[in-house]
């Protein structure tokens, strides 16, 4: 008999796939994409001495089983840990263009303290065990802006803004690049009213990061209704790029505050 839990967010209910009994499902995500591997022993006794103790099937079907999602690096399935509960967890795939997940955990790690990731709780070098974001409770930033627009909620589409410029600003002074910010799609959500920002596989230190740029980049060039969000919020676009142009140089709080003042004019 198949054990099956249910969840608030039924996204999540699922079947229970005990690790110690390394069945099909369990089999498919650590070798992904492959049905078995070499390393499936050496990462179930690895799980399991981390204290995972099943993975639940659930999310979007996906080569007859479902997953939360997958990318070029990983595949996300549900983990439950006796002492953490549950949680997302990212498995590194054995066909992966990565050796490791070591590096994505670490950022994820340093950027914590601006909000942007979710809550880091254990990671080796094929795993990294994260807060899960319900479904129910997040949605996707860009559509979040869409909504917004479309029901002519200025003064929240305002907050939405100046939190997500206020919270880039700060992995920007943590020296952590997310490289993906122009792509809000996947990347970006809004989770109870809180920015949240996900896979950070790309992440990387640098002395010039980007986050801010490739959020006004993103805001004011790609965003597929900027003539509609340039109008409502009044931004003075040219003012907005001079600002960015001299942030770019001096990432100083000064020149931060002249990007705000451009594209959320009093």
């Amino acid at each position: 008999m198949v054990e099956r839990l249910y969840f608030e967010d039924s996204y999540l209910d699922g079947e229970v796939h005990f690790l110690e009994t390394l069945d099909d499902y369990v089999a498919r995500v650590l070798c992904f994409p492959r049905e078995s591997c070499e390393l499936l022993r050496d990462r179930v006794e690895a799980l399991l001495s981390d204290g995972f103790i099943y993975l639940l099937e659930t999310g979007a079907s996906f080569m007859d089983m479902r997953i939360l999602g997958k990318g070029y690096t990983g595949v996300v399935s549900i983990a439950y840990n006796r002492v953490k509960g549950l949680g997302a967890i990212k498995i590194l795939r054995v066909d992966g263009r990565r050796s490791s997940l070591i590096r994505e955990a670490e950022y994820m790690e340093k950027a914590y303290s601006t909000g942007l990731p979710p809550r880091l709780m254990s990671y080796r070098d094929f795993y990294v065990f994260y807060e899960y974001l319900p479904l129910w409770k997040c949605i996707g930033f860009e559509k979040m802006l869409v909504e917004l627009l479309e029901n002519g909620r200025l003064p929240e589409l305002k907050q939405l803004i100046l939190q997500a410029l206020l919270k880039l600003y700060r992995l920007d002074l943590l020296g952590v690049d997310h490289t993906e910010i122009n792509r809000p799609h996947g990347h970006i959500y809004v989770c109870s009213g809180d920015i949240k920002l996900l896979d950070w596989e790309s992440a990387r230190s640098s002395v010039k990061p980007g986050n801010v740029s490739s959020f006004v980049s993103y805001i004011l060039f790609r965003f597929k209704r900027r003539e509609e969000l340039i109008n409502i919020l009044g931004v003075r676009v040219e003012e907005a790029l001079s600002a960015l142009r001299k942030y770019k140089e001096s990432y100083s709080r000064e020149d931060f505050q002249g990007i705000v003042s451009a594209i959320l004019p009093q």
